[in-house]
């Protein structure tokens, strides 16, 4: 699911956010994942149980963590326009039931029924939910990209010509979603 194709109305806006939320995402989970997560995502590239980020999960991080990334997606979803829409989000994070790091696991997996499972349970249009799973998913796959690349474990390109880090279809190479580039 295209999370920003069925959004009603700014989606050059929303992918600028998403753009930016992702990138802020990136920059915590490299500095706070954990080295056990590392060791997996490295030994998961090594072993060629690809692509990793599916394989591996996001990284586990303090839940406090994720429910930070939602509640920032969810303020620049109500500054751009979509209170309304966002408004069953912030209930459930507000009542400690958003499963922000369920989400992005459903993401990363492409588990779309547990998406529209979840957005059903909150009252909440689906592309929002798959909005705020896809920033997250989006940040852990990244981070894990920049990890096994600074740790020389970034696994080469499969058979299939998908990417080996998240399985999306690569473009000349190149991956849009974790930002994996064919060497």
């Amino acid at each position: 699911m295209n999370a920003v194709a069925y959004a009603p109305r700014h989606r050059d806006e929303l992918l600028g956010m998403l753009e930016e939320t992702t990138n802020k995402i990136v920059e915590v989970m490299k500095t706070t994942m954990p080295q056990h997560a590392i060791n997996l995502y490295t030994m998961l590239a090594s072993a060629k149980a690809l692509p990793v980020a599916v394989k591996g999960g996001p990284p586990p991080l303090n839940p406090l963590q994720y429910a930070d990334f939602a509640a920032d997606i969810i303020a620049r979803l109500e500054s751009t326009g979509f209170y309304e829409e966002a408004r069953p989000l912030r209930r459930a994070l507000m009542s400690g039931k958003l499963p922000v790091y369920d989400l992005a696991r459903g993401y990363l997996l492409g588990d779309l029924d547990f998406i529209v499972s979840v957005s059903r349970e909150l009252g909440a249009a689906e592309w929002i939910v798959a909005f705020l799973a896809a920033a997250v998913a989006a940040g852990a796959a990244r981070a894990i990209r920049a990890v096994l690349e600074s740790d020389r474990s970034l696994p080469a390109l499969g058979q299939d010509a998908t990417c080996p880090v998240c399985g999306r279809s690569l473009e000349n190479g190149r991956c849009s979603f974790c930002l994996y580039a064919q060497r």
